[in-house]
């Protein structure tokens, strides 16, 4: 299986992913509340136009990526990929009926012929779609990935903006519904940068201070990555930078519209389009590595913004015992929503990534002018004692408060978030030393 195919694997295999979750989600199971063969006799019924829509957006993707994974880079002529097409819809189809089957057994969802209409119309469109100009785009998706991997760090740079993106519309509650979308868009969608503070007692400002420095730590690898890219961005002036980093924080903003849960804020696009100018500020500045003493100072910069993530807000009341250590792994995925708690996971590896990514530009080339063997084993190993002890040193610290769970889950998460921190750093330098080599 060569790589396109492969990539069109995953491709059908997220789809298959994103539309059990999307039609089973939040999964509150029960006796069965219906029968099958009711919902049948019923038939076709559009009593919702935006129900209707989503479910045939959800079955674009499946066909065109179905259909894709059998025709790429095949020269098919376009009648042997509709015959193909027409031999898989029934398979499509068939899925669509069994997740709208067990949505017979949930509390909360109502199985309908109408969705399974509507998502196997929904993939009969993905499949012309694909036979149509799918290989085109296919090409075309294939030339910007390998352009990027010729900017060394591209590659990289498109992952974690998809990683970001992922984060950033957990828990995929998401509606596509014209008039929801329009009266967020009116009535929820906050305009003004920081009028949130207003009227905010100490807690509940930490809290949102709290949330911003996370943001700060998300969007500021996005401007780092972006430094080390080659060609005519190189070249860009503050303006062009400036411009960019408030388009990426309009754009992820932008994306919160079609989550249900989410709001999207003038403020966090602004202090997102502030972290990727830094971020690319400081890869600019310290594009040789970074000497002991501004790793200290950078050290000072990274721990102001972990505290209010992980430290209680101020004036909180201290307990007058220690609580209990929690030494159970991965237990905060059992409390609470489980993407949430994902999401607070996701945002800590990044954190504590930036932990890595200091020790790397201390440790390793270009500031050695040289990579002595075993240099890459040594930062790692120093960047999993650092993430432990500091992250153990901020968990400690919340055995007195009760604002935050010490676990040995956030201590995990520290140590690896600051070893990937290293690898990433070891990789995008290694490919930058490996061009200019050739």
């Amino acid at each position: 299986m060569n790589s396109r195919r492969r990539a069109f694997a995953w491709a059908v295999a997220g789809v298959v992913a994103f539309v059990v979750y999307g039609s089973l989600v939040p999964f509150q199971f029960g006796p069965r509340t219906n029968s099958f063969d009711r919902v049948l006799i019923d038939g076709v019924k559009i009593t919702s136009r935006s129900d209707a829509v989503a479910n045939v957006m959800l079955g674009v993707p499946l066909g065109f990526a179905l259909l894709g994974l059998l025709c790429v880079d095949r020269n098919l002529p376009r009648s042997k990929a509709v015959r193909l097409g027409l031999l898989l819809l029934p398979a499509c189809v068939l899925f669509s009926v069994a997740v709208e089957y067990a949505q017979l057994y949930t509390v909360t969802r109502t199985c309908s012929a109408s969705d399974i209409a509507a998502q196997g119309f929904g993939a009969l469109a993905g499949m012309a779609m694909w036979v149509l100009f799918g290989q085109r785009v296919t090409d075309r998706a294939r030339a910007v990935w390998e352009r990027a991997d010729v900017n060394a760090v591209g590659r990289l740079l498109i992952a974690y903006l998809a990683l970001l993106a992922f984060i950033q519309t957990l828990p995929f509650d998401a509606s596509v519904s014209p008039a929801d979308l329009y009266r967020k868009f009116r009535d929820t969608v906050r305009y003004v940068p920081f009028r949130e503070f207003d009227g905010l007692n100490d807690a509940d400002r930490w809290k949102l201070i709290a949330k911003l420095a996370k943001l700060v730590g998300l969007c500021f690898p996005v401007g780092l990555l972006a430094s080390r890219l080659k060609g005519r961005i190189e070249t860009w002036s503050i303006v062009r930078v400036a411009l960019a980093s408030v388009a990426l924080g309009v754009c992820l903003e932008s994306l919160q519209l079609m989550v249900k849960s989410r709001t999207p804020i003038a403020t966090d696009a602004l202090v997102g389009a502030l972290a990727a100018m830094g971020g690319w500020y400081a890869g600019r500045v310290h594009h040789e590595g970074l000497a002991l003493p501004f790793v200290a100072s950078w050290l000072v910069v990274w721990f102001a913004g972990m505290t209010p993530v992980t430290q209680a807000p101020p004036g909180s009341v201290r307990l007058p015992e220690p609580r209990s250590f929690d030494w159970v792994p991965g237990l905060p995925l059992e409390s609470g929503d489980p993407l949430f708690t994902l999401e607070e996971m996701l945002t800590k590896l990044v954190l504590f990534g930036l932990l890595g990514v200091l020790v790397a530009a201390w440790r390793l080339p270009p500031r050695t002018r040289r990579s002595p063997p075993g240099s890459v084993p040594v930062a790692v190993a120093v960047a999993a004692v650092l993430g432990l002890a500091v992250s153990g040193f901020f968990e400690s610290g919340q055995r007195w408060y009760d604002s935050h769970t010490p676990c040995i889950t956030d201590v995990l998460l520290g140590c690896s978030g600051a070893v990937f921190g290293v690898i990433v750093s070891g990789l995008a330098r290694a490919r930058r030393v490996l061009m200019v080599s050739v």
